[in-house]
């Protein structure tokens, strides 16, 4: 009996305590030992990430549906940031420019923006190669939430 009600016990936290993260984190360098780490979508490339995102996945909307640049060769999507994390984003910046944010979605790392190129507005643009597998993935995947 103790050994269904840990088995279920763990189930239950594998399944709902590891819940998917999407948001924009802070990316941590020159760290030795990473408490939290994510990979990019083919698994390769990892990055060190704090626990909590910076932006939250609720901080945010996608609006539109996935489109095509006028050369055909990017499709985007478009995200409406909240006040609170368009001004989170503007303080990284303007007061931390040399940090780098990455774009995490369902826990796969998606998108790296310098923080000295990354001018935040109320909108982004999500860019990818047309016809990739990635850029369609993450529009799905950030559309459903």
């Amino acid at each position: 009996m103790i050994k269904v009600l840990l088995l279920i016990l763990v189930s239950f936290t594998i399944r709902f305590g590891a819940s998917a993260q999407t948001g924009f984190y802070l990316i941590i360098e020159n760290i030795n030992a990473c408490p939290h780490q994510v990979a990019d979508f083919d698994g390769i490339k990892k990055y060190c990430i704090p626990e909590k995102p910076i932006v939250q996945r609720t901080d945010f909307k996608v609006e539109g549906y996935l489109q095509y640049s006028l050369d055909m060769k990017e499709q985007f999507f478009t995200i409406r940031f909240n006040k609170g994390s368009y001004e989170t984003l503007k303080m990284i910046h303007d007061g931390m420019p040399n940090n780098k944010v990455l774009l995490v979605v369902d826990n796969k790392a998606m998108g790296v923006y310098d923080g000295k190129a990354l001018d935040p507005t109320e909108l982004m643009h999500i860019m990818g190669k047309a016809g990739s597998k990635e850029i369609r993935w993450i529009f799905n995947n950030m559309k459903k939430d």
